[in-house]
């Protein structure tokens, strides 16, 4: 029930109360006789203008495996990695972790949740089967050393019959050494917004940038963006030969790529690239930098992502 709602009641059950009792008083004043049933009536008539109260279930909903989000799932496969009968307690706690930062990341967590998050597949399971299908993955996870070996791991998982997951082990190389066969590159990202990307040579330094969220992509598509981001600077260019006036937006536009692209490193494990490329300008920050200085600033950056 309302606030406004009680409140009316509360003033006509009042108005009826008064009425009540003016009634008895001038019946006493003036001697006259109160037939029993007429003061029966009128409690009856107050009694029934009280509803009854009904007390209302304010308990939370008992929240369920169903009821959480995919990177949920991933965090609470972390956390009891052997199956078990499941609680709300473990479920919250799963969820709460949406919230972690800083130290409170886990970092297996992250870097499961990075590569399931790239199986097409996974994201069609129900909740259990992919609670399974992660729990599986962690089984061997030192076996498993990069984004790729998850990922190519779990596809193998999907492929197999349910009852038979188990049987299910990571692949090993045919070469003398029994490794996992690497990949060789180039290999091309780009970052979570697309402002950037790049180019990259190493395997090593794909699944750092991996780790640190940025998306994995084909050459197709890194020279795309690569015509797109020309395309911006052509039209910067053409803007900055017609009106002087607009120098300040082209310049912004650049401070802002430069920005991305120093942000990619620091993020990616090379923030003392970062750090030098700054120092060269005389910065310590990319507000520092003149603007006559980004393009220069832009050029060493994608040469440090390059490697």
């Amino acid at each position: 029930m309302s606030l406004e709602t009680s409140l009316e009641l509360n003033n006509k059950l009042l108005t009826q109360h008064n009425a009540l009792l003016e009634q008895l008083i001038t019946a006493l004043a003036s001697g006259q006789t109160i037939q029993p049933q007429t003061v029966v009536n009128s409690l009856q008539e107050y009694r029934e203008t009280v509803p009854e109260t009904k007390t209302e279930n304010t308990s939370a909903i008992p929240v369920k495996l169903d009821d959480l989000e995919f990177s949920d799932v991933i965090a609470l496969a972390c956390f009891y990695p052997d199956p078990q009968e499941l609680s709300e307690t473990m479920f919250q706690r799963a969820i709460d972790y949406r919230e972690a930062e800083g130290d409170k990341r886990v970092v297996q967590i992250d870097a499961l949740d990075s590569a399931l998050q790239g199986v097409k597949r996974a994201s069609h399971l129900n909740k259990p089967a992919l609670l399974d299908l992660a729990r599986n993955v962690l089984r061997f996870w030192d076996d498993l050393p990069t984004i790729a070996d998850r990922r190519n791991f779990a596809d193998r998982l999907l492929d197999a019959p349910a009852d038979g997951r188990h049987e299910v082990k990571p692949k090993k190389g045919s070469n003398k050494d029994g490794k996992t066969e690497e990949r060789t590159g180039p290999f091309y990202i780009k970052s979570v917004d697309g402002s950037a990307a790049s180019e990259l040579h190493t395997l090593h330094k794909l699944n750092a940038m991996l780790e640190k969220g940025h998306i994995e992509i084909n050459r197709v598509e890194y020279l795309q963006l690569q015509e797109e981001f020309k395309r911006k600077d052509a039209t910067n260019d053409n803007n900055i030969e017609e009106a002087g006036t607009d120098s300040q937006q082209d310049f912004a536009a650049l401070r802002k790529q430069a920005e991305g692209l120093i942000l990619q490193l620091a993020k990616g494990g090379y923030r003392a690239e970062a750090v030098a490329i700054l120092e060269k300008q005389g910065a310590k920050k990319l507000s520092e930098v003149a603007d006559e200085n980004l393009a220069d600033v832009i050029a060493q950056a994608e040469k440090a992502l390059e490697g």
